[in-house]
């Protein structure tokens, strides 16, 4: 089938390697925005199956035929379990308790590298415009169409963000913009305590 690989730049500082920028198929300047830059991606794609992943994913691990093999419809979703580029031990715990929410919610976070048939994501209207919690709502979504799929395979994600953060302070921090989603506070104020 081939791949396609696209980057959707936002207006990033960070410059690229000359051997990472070499395998970029299709380089996009997008206005900033998560959401944004997602639809972005998904509209000039070219293929029929779009898989979304954070830039430090690693993803060296998957097993892409377990999966895309089974694309004979349009109505096709799902994510990966993640394990954490890390070896302590609480990390062990982390992976474990995302994994296992996941499974229980079908709802996946975007380091679980949620895939979709292109069909499928426009007709749901794609990524919802809102500041943060983007993953959440499309998984909402799509869970209403299909059930997703969970290959074998595992998505390696980088610990950057909790130990550069501190790692008890982004777990409390996750679970309070969870709370503070589904109780309705707006998405800026979100976005706003989460880069903060």
């Amino acid at each position: 089938m081939g791949d396609e690989l696209l980057l959707v730049d936002g207006g990033s500082t960070v410059s690229l390697d000359e051997d990472v920028s070499s395998l970029i198929d299709v380089w996009i300047d997008s206005s900033s925005g998560r959401s944004v830059q997602l639809n972005t991606g998904a509209k000039s794609a070219s293929k029929p199956v779009l898989w979304f992943l954070h830039a430090d994913s690693n993803i060296s691990g998957i097993q892409r035929e377990t999966f895309l093999s089974r694309l004979r419809c349009d109505s096709f979703w799902g994510f990966f379990n993640i394990k954490i580029a890390d070896a302590a031990r609480i990390f062990r715990v982390i992976e474990a308790s995302m994994n296992l929410r996941s499974r229980i919610s079908f709802v996946a976070t975007g380091d679980q590298g949620i895939f979709v048939t292109k069909a499928l994501f426009f007709r749901i209207g794609g990524y919802k415009n809102i500041a943060l919690m983007e993953d959440i709502e499309l998984s909402k979504s799509l869970r209403k169409e299909a059930m997703p799929k969970n290959p074998k395979s595992t998505l390696i994600t980088s610990a950057r963000r909790w130990r550069s953060k501190g790692v008890v302070k982004t777990i409390l921090l996750m679970w309070f913009l969870r709370l503070a989603w589904v109780l309705g506070l707006p998405s800026k104020f979100l976005k706003y305590l989460y880069e903060r």
